[in-house]
Parts: structure tokens; C-alpha cells; sequence
């Protein structure tokens, strides 16, 4: 599997006069602003991003969308509040030349966080042996080694009806595409015509230190502790939600022609967060 054309960064410099933007590599990513909702004096302290759909996609690091029906907000689908998100990528979509339909927050040096999602697949999610992505954590290159941009340590994906988790990790100072040690876990089989609850509990390493915790709707289903899961460099991977099938832009051999899912409740915490201030609740 190669996920390796992912998004691409772009530095924001703040200046008095000017925001101005440099490009970090040969493909630029689509970056709107900062993510507005990790600023948000609303929000606690170690809370850091929070997105509900109600009202509005909200603002995000990265928006790489490519028409009108890539990101949409609905009322006939949600898990709490008046709506969520719609995401629909259809084949031959392409935002900044791949085939996605995401939204991601920046890189940062947040070693330890909380991620809590809630997504829905509907009943035309079809099975399909080509993988998409859900959400990835992407990895900044360390452009002046002369790293290039890399499949991502975590992606968590669907392959033929099953929910996949991907780690890729390394302690090598520069690495490149396929220089990783790899290993995909199945989280089991996707079910479809209703809400599905994940929160990840995450501590990044390229040693033995790394912790990966995941919770299906409110159970503990992985708990991988002391283990490799990122690579060696200077940022901490940084979230990514939405759609992304790498495999449509090689022309791959597929079943379908779009996907649509429905996404709401999006929370992501620092270290001194827990499962309970991330967790949407109760159904």
C-alpha cells in the first residue's frame, strides 16, 4: 500500500504587515488559516481543537477539498447537536492534484494527545479491496535533511469492509518512502447505518515508549503499549480527517465511483486531557 502522496505543508509566518506563506515542498498544501478552533477562549485548557458541524465546517490548519459536494453540513445524520459534516469524494476528484477530501490541523510538538471522532457509513459505503483513509496522522518531513513527504506513521483506513489501523515507525534521523518497519492491525468488520465512536489515545515515539490506545463506541479495543509508533522527527505527527483514496489516482482496479461519509463530534485534547473530556457521550 502506498499512501505517500499526502498533504503537503505549507509554513505560515505571522509578520505585522503580512501573512505570508512559503512552501515547504514542490506540492503545496491547501491552508486557509490556523486552526481557529485551538484558540478558542471557549474552549479548556486542554482541550485543543473542538468541531461539532452544527453551524459550520469550522476553521481548519488544512482544507483539501476540490468541489462544492466535497464537505457539506447536513441535519439528515448526526450523532449530538442539529448536524454534522458530509464528506464525499467522488473518483476523478482531485484537491492540489490527489484524490482527498480532508480537513487537518498544523504540526506541532504535542508529544501525548486525545482524538475522539465520530463517523457514519452509510449503507452505499460498498466493500472494496482498494483502501481509503479516514483519518491519518501525517508526519512533517525534516525538509533540511532532505526528507521528502511519506506514507503516514498512523493511518486508521477501510479495506474490504474491515477497519484497519496502519503503523509505520522508524528511529533513523532521515528516512524515506519505505524506510519503515510496518505493521496493519484490523480493528474488526466496519459496520454501516450507524454511528461508530472512536477515541485514540496517542503518545508518539520511535522508541519503545509509544502508546496506542483505542476505544470503539465506549470499549477499550487496543491497547499498544510500549512500542514504536512514528517516526524520528522534529514535529509530532498531526491529525487529518475525511476521505483520501491514493489508489484511484494510479487508476487502480476499484468497485465504485464515490464514497460518502458523515462525520461530527471531533475533539482532540493534550496530555492532560483523558478519555472522558474528549468522549461524546452518551447515545
Amino acid at each position: 500500500m502506498s499512501a505517500a502522496k499526502t498533504s503537503l505543508h505549507r509554513n505560515v509566518m505571522l509578520t505585522i504587515a503580512c501573512l505570508s506563506f512559503m512552501l515547504c515542498n514542490c506540492e503545496p498544501v491547501n491552508i486557509d488559516k490556523d486552526d481557529a478552533s485551538a484558540s478558542n477562549p471557549a474552549l479548556p485548557s486542554d482541550i485543543l481543537a473542538s468541531y461539532n458541524f452544527d453551524e459550520t465546517i469550522g476553521e481548519w490548519y488544512e482544507r483539501n477539498t476540490c468541489c462544492e459536494w466535497s464537505a457539506t453540513l447536513t441535519d439528515s445524520v448526526k450523532r449530538a447537536g442539529s448536524g454534522s459534516g458530509r464528506i464525499e469524494l467522488r473518483k476523478g476528484d482531485l484537491a492540489l492534484s490527489a484524490p482527498w477530501s480532508e480537513f487537518g490541523l498544523s504540526p506541532n510538538k504535542n508529544r501525548e494527545e486525545w482524538f475522539a471522532f465520530s463517523v457514519y457509513f452509510p449503507r452505499s459505503f460498498v466493500k472494496d479491496s482498494l483502501e481509503e483513509s479516514i483519518v491519518q496522522w501525517q508526519a512533517l518531513p525534516d525538509f533540511a535533511k532532505g526528507e521528502k513527504w511519506r506514507s503516514p506513521p498512523l493511518l486508521f483506513g477501510i479495506v474490504n469492509d474491515n477497519v484497519v489501523l496502519e503503523i509505520r515507525s522508524t528511529n533513523k534521523e532521515v528516512n524515506i518512502q519505505g524506510d519503515y518497519t510496518f505493521e496493519r492491525l484490523n480493528l474488526g468488520k466496519l459496520a454501516k447505518e450507524e454511528w461508530l465512536d472512536w477515541v485514540f489515545h496517542i503518545r508518539w515515539a520511535y522508541d519503545e515508549t509509544g502508546i496506542i490506545e483505542v476505544w470503539k463506541n465506549g470499549k477499550l479495543i487496543l491497547s499498544r503499549v510500549n512500542k514504536p509508533n512514528s517516526y524520528n522527527d522534529a514535529m509530532y505527527p498531526y491529525f487529518k480527517i475525511g476521505l483520501y483514496k491514493w489508489g484511484w489516482e494510479k487508476n487502480k482496479k476499484t468497485v465504485t465511483n464515490s464514497r460518502v461519509i458523515f462525520i461530527d463530534e471531533v475533539k482532540v485534547g493534550n496530555e492532560n486531557a483523558d478519555y472522558e473530556k474528549v468522549f461524546v457521550g452518551s447515545r
